[in-house]
C-alpha cells in the first residue's frame, strides 16, 4: 500500500520529481489539452440546449445530461487538484509539448499529432451535434 511515507527516500529527502510526476494524473499533456476536451464537450451541450431546450420534454434529458457532464468533468480536476497539492510537478510547456514524442499504443507521435488524436471524436461529436441541432431547428 502506497502511504505519504513511500514516496520519502530513507534520508527523508522528497523524492525525486519524475517519481512525484507519475503520481499525478494529468500530467502526461499540458492543461489546454485537457481545457480543449471540456470546450468541445461543453460546445456539444450548448448546441443541444440551443436546438432542443426550446421543448418542454427536452428539459428533463438534457439537464441530466448537463449535470453528469459537470461530474465527468469535475471528478478527474478534483484529483488533479488534490495530486497537485500533495506533490509538486511542473508541467511541460505547450510549445515543447507540441515538439516533444509522446508514446501511445500504436506507436510514437508528435505532441501535435497526439493531441490531434485527442480531439477528433469531441470535435466531431461537437459538430455534430451542430449539424443535428440544424436540422431540428429547420425542419420544424
Amino acid at each position: 500500500m502506497n502511504t505519504h511515507h513511500d514516496s520519502l527516500p530513507s534520508d527523508g529527502a522528497p523524492a525525486d520529481s519524475a517519481a512525484e510526476a507519475s503520481r499525478v494524473p494529468g500530467v502526461e499533456f499540458p492543461a489546454v489539452v485537457y481545457l480543449s476536451v471540456v470546450a468541445a464537450f461543453a460546445w456539444i451541450l450548448l448546441a443541444s440546449w440551443l436546438a432542443f431546450g426550446v421543448d418542454t420534454e427536452a428539459d428533463l434529458g438534457l439537464s441530466i445530461a448537463t449535470v453528469l457532464g459537470i461530474v465527468f468533468f469535475a471528478l478527474p480536476i478534483l484529483m488533479y487538484r488534490t495530486a497537485t497539492h500533495r506533490f509538486r510537478v511542473q508541467r511541460q510547456r505547450l510549445d515543447d509539448f507540441l515538439r516533444s514524442p509522446v508514446d501511445t499504443a500504436t506507436g510514437q507521435l508528435t505532441g501535435s499529432q497526439a493531441w490531434l488524436q485527442v480531439l477528433v471524436i469531441p470535435l466531431t461529436l461537437a459538430f455534430a451535434a451542430i449539424a443535428i441541432g440544424a436540422v431540428h431547428l429547420f425542419a420544424v
